[in-house]
């Protein structure tokens, strides 16, 4: 519930505190005092979108700040919490409204979007006035009204309908999509089975494209490669057909030369053994060129032609791959694709079956919840059919025409509030034949019937009373009285009938003696309040007779409230 509502600079109210108490509060004022400000105020603590408008004449800007009980509000400080705000058993919420600039929201001493404030203020406050109203027009509106009525039961019936929908939805687009796509998928694997069996009538080995290239280049040159290492190896080690030296004998030679006359001075023996290494390295290199002409024997029948042809048929993969690891890349790759696209196809020919069986089931579950909600709305008509008579409407009806509709995420049914005025009148829908006298009572009727299986903090009414009077202004009030007896319930009215009925009365009374108009916020004691619905019944507070009939009224009111259960006096 609300605890303490600040203002500051908002419309025509300069600065207000007001400590909002349980049970029936009532806004009263004379027109043009700001009631309408006070609505303002909890709607902007609501998160309601607000220009600079709202900003007093010459102010810089306007504050809101409202103290909320959370108690029993879980899920509330868990919002706020995740926001970084402080939210114990107590909820600070202010919004700021600049002349100039963005607004600014918090809770729980956080800087918060708007939007937080309006998702914890779902939880917190239910607001009714012209634009609530509009709400009622809605079927949207009217079938999660139904759905609530009906409790958990037919939560329970909606949830399982919901999870139902959802696979029978998600199975159709899985196979509109293999549908679609199942041209695309046959073209993939003919490209993919093609690919697969030139790669393997070639079937190239890993680095088999460089080691052909390399090859080729050498028997392109042959005879010059041969010729040149063969000279190369002949001065080393010599020539059979030649007695030439050879750098590996003069070599030695030099090293022996060396060896001997390191017996006489040691400091050769250094510079002979360097040599003697560098005959050894010079007969290794030799004996590896010699191994290097060799190699040519050994390619035997293998031609120039043979390899260039080998070399083509890599060449006529790459269109899969740069190189021979590239392609045998891509042949593992195409081999777990073409599983992939084989297997679903075979899912195609079997999603039939599974797409047709989530439709009956969901469908089945869809006639339950149409079910579940034809004997809800039996149950709700009469219980509001029986406030609307309380409420001076006796002829008044609702029903609920719930027909059959395509399948939604909601059911499978369309839900219509219709509304009769009288007995003799035909149903219709409720937003073209109720008038907003008619629209109020009937929201208010709603209201009360609801509080009876579910429990909400705070309600707030604007004008609920507006186009009616007399009796019916009276039951309104002991209606209010009577959900109050549950929730806390605001209310702003200019009807003393429903003022009576109050357990709190704030007015709002504006000065305009000074510098522009002022008005002040007060919280009326017993004798006040008799002088405030004295004004609200003739227009003179100080008349003998109003004075009577306030008097009168308070006294009726209070005496029927004793009797309501859970109601204070």
């Amino acid at each position: 519930m609300i605890e303490v509502l600040r203002i500051e600079n908002l419309g025509v109210i300069k600065a207000a505190e007001v400590e909002l108490s349980p049970g029936l509060t009532v806004v009263t004022g004379e027109t043009g005092a700001g009631k309408t400000m006070f609505v303002t105020a909890l709607d902007l603590l609501l998160g309601a979108r607000s220009g600079s408008h709202v900003v007093r004449a010459g102010e810089d800007k306007a504050v809101v700040e409202g103290i909320f009980d959370i108690d029993n509000q879980p899920a509330v400080a868990e919002r706020v919490e995740d926001a970084g705000g402080e939210a114990e058993g107590e909820l600070i919420v202010t919004r700021t409204i600049p002349a100039s600039g963005r607004a600014r929201a918090t809770a729980g001493g956080r800087t918060v979007p708007a939007g937080l404030l309006s998702d914890i203020g779902q939880e917190l406050v239910s607001m009714h006035g012209q634009s609530e109203q509009m709400t009622l027009r809605s079927r949207t509106r009217q079938r999660e009204l139904l759905d609530s009525y009906g409790g958990d039961e037919l939560a329970k019936v909606r949830d399982a309908y919901s999870a139902a929908y959802a696979k029978w939805t998600s199975l159709k687009e899985e196979h509109a999509e293999l549908t679609a796509t199942s041209t695309e998928r046959a073209q993939r694997i003919e490209f993919l089975e093609t690919a697969l069996e030139k790669i393997e009538e070639v079937r190239p080995l890993e680095g088999e494209d460089a080691e052909l290239t390399a090859l080729a280049n050498r028997l392109a040159s042959a005879h010059e490669l041969k010729t040149a290492v063969a000279a190369a190896q002949a001065a080393l080690t010599g020539a059979d057909w030649d007695d030439a030296a050879n750098a590996v004998d003069q070599v030695n030679a030099a090293a022996a030369q060396l060896n001997q006359a390191a017996a006489a001075d040691e400091t050769l023996t250094e510079h002979a053994s360097a040599l003697t290494d560098l005959g050894l390295q010079l007969s290794d290199r030799a004996a590896r060129l010699s191994e290097y002409l060799s190699g040519f024997d050994e390619l035997g029948e293998r031609s120039l032609e043979d390899i260039e042809q080998r070399r083509a048929d890599l060449g006529s993969l790459s269109a899969y791959g740069e190189d021979t690891s590239a392609v045998l890349a891509f042949e593992t790759q195409a081999g777990e694709e073409l599983l992939r696209l084989r297997e679903a196809g075979e899912s195609l020919a079997t999603m039939d079956a599974q797409v047709e069986a989530a439709e009956a089931d969901m469908l089945e579950k869809g006639a339950q919840l149409t079910e579940q909600r034809k004997k809800s709305a039996d149950g709700f008509s009469q219980a509001v059919g029986a406030e609307l008579a309380a409420l001076s409407m006796p002829k008044a009806s609702i029903t609920f025409e719930i027909e059959e509709a395509e399948p939604a995420a909601h059911g499978c049914d369309s839900v219509s509030l219709l509304f009769a005025a009288h007995s003799s009148t035909v149903p219709g829908e409720i937003g073209k034949l109720a008038s907003g006298g008619e629209l109020s009572r009937v929201m208010l009727a709603i209201e009360v019937v609801m509080a009876r299986s579910v429990a909400f903090p705070t309600f707030v009414f604007d004008e609920v009373d507006a186009g009616v009077g007399g009796r019916a202004a009276i039951e309104i009030g002991r209606r209010l009285a009577q959900l109050a007896g549950h929730s806390q319930v605001i209310v702003v009215t200019h009807l003393a009938q429903v003022a009576a009925w109050a357990d709190n009365h704030v007015t709002v009374a504006k000065d305009d003696a000074g510098e522009g108009v002022v008005s002040g916020v007060t919280v009326l004691s017993r004798d006040e309040r008799e002088h405030e619905l004295a004004r609200m019944l003739s227009g003179l507070a100080e008349s003998d007779s109003a004075r009577e009939h306030a008097d009168e009224l308070l006294a009726i009111a209070a005496q029927e409230k004793s009797s309501f259960s859970g109601v204070k006096e």
